[in-house]
């Protein structure tokens, strides 16, 4: 099933070589307009390798853009206008998952808890990891070693969060699954 995703997932999966996991836990990634702008098109301005490996998921068509309509987009502008930690794409996200009825995967906590007062399920980065460790995509020294890797790539979390997945991570066994 498809899933829509805000920007900086798809950056830090990308930063780490695993945005692949996005193809395979969900098929496709759709994305808003706003979201390929900040990830793909200033990406390559700033020169950054992810905003190419982004770029080439959306030409093998896996990754896809979606734009809103008339009303979507007036929402977004409304959302950008009165919660002030939202940003566009965020906003795009937010309103393309909600139209399309689907998962929304995003790491910003203020876009988090606004995208669930709407009663959307929203997940992030960790969550894409954890998933792929149970569906068996990845064993439980590869799912560390991207957990371990993007911390040192300045993915913030909870030290305490930290300790709490890698602690899971250990626990897992297949009969979890």
């Amino acid at each position: 099933m498809p899933v829509v995703s805000d920007a900086s997932l798809l950056i830090w999966l990308a930063k780490i070589g695993e945005i692949a996991l996005l193809k395979e836990l969900f098929g496709e990634v759709i994305i808003p307009e706003e979201v390929y702008r900040e990830a793909v098109d200033k990406g390559l301005q700033e020169g950054f390798s992810d905003a190419l490996i982004i770029k080439e998921c959306v030409d093998q068509g896996w990754i896809r853009l979606c734009r809103l309509d008339e009303n979507g987009a007036a929402l977004c502008l409304k959302i950008v206008k009165h919660a002030f930690e939202i940003h566009l794409g965020e906003a795009q996200a937010i309103v393309l998952s909600r139209n399309l009825g689907v998962l929304l995967l995003m790491d910003e906590s203020s876009g988090r808890a606004f995208a669930e007062t709407w009663s959307l399920k929203v997940k992030g980065t960790l969550y894409v990891i954890m998933r792929a460790l149970r569906e068996g995509l990845l064993d439980k020294t590869r799912a560390k070693e991207i957990v371990f890797g993007l911390v040192e790539k300045g993915f913030r979390i909870d030290p305490k969060l930290l300790v709490r997945i890698v602690m899971e991570i250990e626990a897992f066994t297949l009969r979890d699954k």
